[in-house]
């Protein structure tokens, strides 16, 4: 846990669930999202993800108040282990601060401690210069598929 400018990291609690939803559905409720979350399917989404077996969740707290946040799990593959990003959000009065950066470099100190190294994600195009800067760099085999 360290902070910087007033802000607090650290790994979150059960009690931080209602604080992370309410951050998730302002952080996307913008652009590039612009998604509207009612308060059921953000505390929803927020505890499948901590649900998971070996989750993890590093929150950044503004004088106790949450205002973004990093939750993923352990995602065990065939010959190491990984860790998946399922979401990251900054609410959008505090964006281009630094905090997306710093909840990542939290995430890896932790998970640094149990032997894992390698940290995956999804995420929309318009990001890719964001995970850049921050390390991360795009994957040349995946591609999404889905269907409507």
């Amino acid at each position: 846990m360290f902070k910087e400018f007033g802000m607090q990291y650290r790994l979150c609690k059960k009690t931080d669930i209602e604080g992370l939803a309410e951050a998730m559905s302002k952080a996307y409720s913008e652009e590039p999202w612009n998604e509207r979350w009612s308060r059921e399917r953000a505390v929803r989404r927020v505890q499948a993800i901590l649900g998971n077996f070996d989750s993890i969740g590093v929150v950044a707290e503004d004088d106790g108040v949450i205002v973004g946040g990093l939750l993923g799990f352990v995602d065990p593959y065939a010959d190491e282990d990984f860790f998946y990003v399922s979401e990251i959000f900054v609410v959008p009065e505090y964006k281009k601060h630094g905090i997306g950066k710093n909840l990542l470099k939290e995430l890896e100190e932790e998970i640094k401690k149990q032997g894992i190294s390698v940290v995956q994600l999804m995420s929309i195009e318009p990001n890719e210069v964001f995970y850049g800067k921050c390390g991360l760099s795009k994957d040349d085999v995946s591609v999404l598929f889905k269907r409507c």
